[in-house]
């Protein structure tokens, strides 16, 4: 008997077979209109632990777990099979050493020459991994959503007392230089550990997918700007800070929230720029119907291969600064998110000659 003879007596059935041996990863097998199992691919003895020759005329509810088959399940996806074409869902299915799995099932029927059913054709796929995943997942976001309610609650009201208090006491006029001092560090380190817990609540909220909330009102950023820069000189004593403005400066964004966005760019400038060079706040409206913010500061550049990573979570900034970076690196992660949630863009630039520049675009309006 030649090659060629020998490949013709290779039927359209076992030639189907043959393909569905080469799939290792699902458990292929087809199944009779009485539920029978009818053939079983390599996939399916792997996956499920029995061998073609022990599970062939078996009926296939075999494979579900006791409580499926006392509820019907195996006779309810044939059904629906039947009446729509197709079977598709998730379950536990069991191996032959009766251990369990989490499996992704689709339950096909197929039709003869004449369009009268004839079977079926099963496909599981173990997706126990991904359901652990998954699980997983679950669980660590369950965990930050209840870390927010710790910090915002548990955290935030014992510093605000802290913060009154101090405030109250920096009013009486009793007091010496030295306590002083003392109140109005107190102020300054409980101002600060306010700020990292909002920023360690931005970033946990940005984490989670739900972007920033905020809340638009009309805005004047011009007079916004000048508020903030006030508070950064207070801050830092010996900074200069110049501001320049032109055009229409108002529209209509989350006020606190664009206060922010300032504060994070400009202490960021004046943690990395040169001490001895002022840092820059330029805004600019545009006739486009957008406004411009622009931070420039002098100093060292940022190194080109930091820049694609300057605005992801955790970053610190340029390394080679030789200054000491503080923080746990949210500052322009956070002023990212700000202008993501504005509709607007933010971009960087950064050379020896002509310094570092934070350029923001902001829509005067949402879309």
């Amino acid at each position: 008997m030649t090659r060629g003879t020998m490949a013709a007596q290779v039927t359209e059935g076992e030639s189907l077979q043959f393909a569905l041996d080469d799939i290792k990863d699902y458990a292929i097998f087809m199944v009779d209109l009485e539920g029978r199992i009818a053939s079983w691919n390599a996939g399916a003895e792997r996956s499920k632990g029995y061998s073609a020759q022990e599970i062939v005329g078996k009926p296939f509810s075999i494979l579900f777990a006791p409580e499926d088959i006392q509820s019907g399940q195996p006779a309810r996806e044939m059904r629906l099979a039947l009446e729509r074409g197709v079977y598709m869902g998730e379950g536990v299915r069991v191996r032959k050493d009766g251990s369990r799995f989490d499996a992704e099932v689709t339950l096909r029927l197929l039709l003869d020459d004449a369009g009268q059913p004839r079977g079926f054709v099963k496909v599981t796929r173990d997706i126990t991994e991904r359901k652990r995943a998954q699980e997983a997942e679950r669980k660590r976001i369950e965990f930050e959503k209840e870390l927010i309610g710790i910090v915002s609650h548990d955290l935030r009201n014992p510093l605000n007392a802290i913060l009154l208090s101090a405030t109250q006491l920096l009013r009486r006029q009793e007091m010496d230089a030295l306590q002083a001092r003392g109140l109005v560090r107190i102020v300054s380190s409980a101002e600060r550990a306010a700020r990292l817990i909002g920023d360690l609540l931005d970033f946990t909220q940005a984490r989670l997918g739900d972007g920033l909330a905020i809340h638009r009102r009309p805005t004047d950023l011009q007079g916004l700007a000048l508020q903030v820069v006030e508070e950064v000189r207070l801050s830092n004593p010996g900074r200069e800070v110049q501001m320049e403005h032109s055009g229409d400066g108002t529209g209509n964004w989350d006020m606190d929230r664009i206060a922010q966005l300032l504060v994070n760019l400009l202490s960021n400038a004046l943690k990395y720029g040169a001490s001895d060079r002022p840092v820059r706040l330029i805004t600019r409206g545009d006739a486009d119907g957008s406004v411009d913010i622009e931070v420039h500061n002098w100093g060292e550049p940022i190194p080109p291969g930091e820049l694609p990573y300057l605005f992801e979570r955790l970053s610190r900034g340029p390394s080679v600064t030789g200054k000491p970076q503080g923080g746990i690196g949210l500052g322009l992660f956070i002023a990212n998110q700000v202008v993501r949630a504005h509709e607007g863009t933010i971009q960087v630039f950064s050379s020896r000659e002509n310094g570092t520049t934070f350029t923001v675009r902001l829509p005067r309006q949402a879309s």
